[in-house]
């Protein structure tokens, strides 16, 4: 890299440690963001930011440009780029370059961050210290670093253990993961997206360059499951309502401090994603990397945002589940519950469809409370006599006016949340402080 002009597109968290990890190994970075230069952030290390930039790239501004994942690929911004003859790379693949450290790379529609996190957890008891969160979560409660960060920092002993995005792997070239997992695909981001089989061959491109020596790790689900002559070896959890099946070895559920199904699946695979990286997959591990691995499940205590439990008055309980970004998020967090629920939902559709969704809560004694800029249209797809409202936090008043003793009051938007904040995270901490007054009251 050393003399390369990298422009970096996005001036955020990633955008910003890309520019870092380049600057230390002598390449002249450019940050470029279309937001004004007076709202972006300032940096002491001598690096560059460019704002109100939305013209596309010439070979004379640059050698690569990083692109960040919230810019679609199908921009003209990029595609006359490309046109210019500069190289587009996203921050996976930047990292990838960089990075000494084995990955473990995790994707899909839902339980992707969940999954990374347990994962985590497992490696963080096989090898102390060695092992790095990082990719595509944020805002999770644990101790979490960009993909770019992660890799330039690590060594050969270290091990990375990310969730990645489909957005992130739009622009991945040589990405190599050791161990890789897709823990399920169904329809979402379709407004990005030429129809759902580009969303789903995206989210396959993890494992495109994967080969001997190398594990993927599935589920049943056909939608996530390679060819039969891949070129890597294919691992498919095993697990019942009883044990979690690590080759000879087992983990018992009873011993774990989760029951949810949804949970226990995702322990399997990141169970398993562990073992694959400290075992030959042909193999088992031994009684005590086992042991090691339940530690690891033993210590998940949840997630910020996804199934966040806030507390209960009046045999009321709220439940903060922001991360829930699409229609099937809504129908597989709900069915985990078991009491009556309110749930509020809205925010920006992403062009997906509601119906299933309609149709479960015609099977069910739930509620849904809609808010948002897409409500009126959510409103028509679930055919029911729903209530919408301007705001979440209007229809949270109108939830809990009307929730009754053993009864749960919900936030699963299955939207995304751009239509009146930041994005998820924000979106939680309104939920979050709404619930806090209404607890405290």
């Amino acid at each position: 890299m050393n003399g390369q002009k990298i422009a970096i597109l996005g001036a955020g968290r990633s955008g910003i440690a890309v520019a870092r990890a380049a600057k230390a190994r002598g390449a002249e970075p450019t940050i470029y963001d279309a937001k004004p230069l007076g709202q972006l952030p300032k940096l002491d290390e001598g690096i560059k930011i460019v704002g109100n930039h939305t013209q596309p790239f010439t070979a004379n501004q640059a050698d690569i440009l990083v692109t960040s994942p919230g810019v679609d690929s199908r921009s003209p911004i990029l595609k006359e780029t490309q046109k210019n003859g500069v190289e587009i790379i996203g921050e996976v693949e930047f990292a990838y370059r960089i990075a000494q450290s084995r990955i473990i790379a995790i994707t899909g529609t839902n339980g992707k961050s969940t999954t990374t996190v347990m994962a985590w957890l497992c490696m963080n008891e096989l090898k102390p210290g060695n092992a790095k969160l990082c990719g595509n979560i944020y805002g999770s409660g644990y101790d979490e670093v960009p993909l770019v960060e992660a890799a330039a920092s690590s060594g050969p002993e270290d091990v990375l253990v990310a969730e990645i995005s489909s957005f992130q792997l739009e622009w991945i070239d040589e990405f190599r993961p050791k161990c890789a997992a897709i823990t399920n695909i169904t329809p979402d981001h379709l407004n990005r997206y030429n129809g759902f089989a580009d969303y789903a061959a995206t989210k396959r491109k993890i494992y495109s360059n994967m080969g001997n020596g190398d594990t993927y790790v599935h589920h049943s689900d056909l939608m996530t499951t390679p060819s039969e002559n891949a070129p890597f070896t294919v691992l498919k959890t095993l697990y019942d309502n009883r044990e979690i099946y690590l080759g000879h070895t087992r983990i018992q559920i009873e011993n774990l401090p989760f029951k949810e199904c949804h949970n226990i699946q995702n322990a399997a695979m990141a169970a398993t994603l562990a073992m694959a990286m400290v075992t030959p997959s042909w193999d088992s591990p031994t009684p005590e990397q086992t042991k090691e691995i339940e530690q690891g499940l033993k210590n998940f205590h949840g997630i910020a945002h996804r199934m966040e439990r806030m507390g209960s008055k009046n045999g009321v309980e709220l439940i903060n589940n922001s991360m829930c970004t699409n229609p099937g998020a809504i129908v597989a967090s709900s069915s985990s519950i078991h009491s009556p629920q309110h749930l509020l939902i809205g925010g920006i559709t992403k062009d997906l469809d509601f119906t299933p969704v309609g149709e479960y809560l015609a099977k069910s004694e739930n509620k849904a409370y809609l808010f948002g800029s897409d409500g009126d249209k959510i409103s028509e797809q679930l055919k029911g006599s729903f209530p919408v409202f301007t705001t979440m936090g209007e229809a949270f008043a109108a939830a809990i006016n009307t929730a009754k003793p053993g009864e749960v009051v919900m936030l699963a938007p299955g939207c995304a949340s751009m239509d009146q904040y930041l994005d998820f995270r924000a979106r939680g901490d309104e939920f979050r402080q709404l619930a806090k007054e209404w607890l405290d009251d």
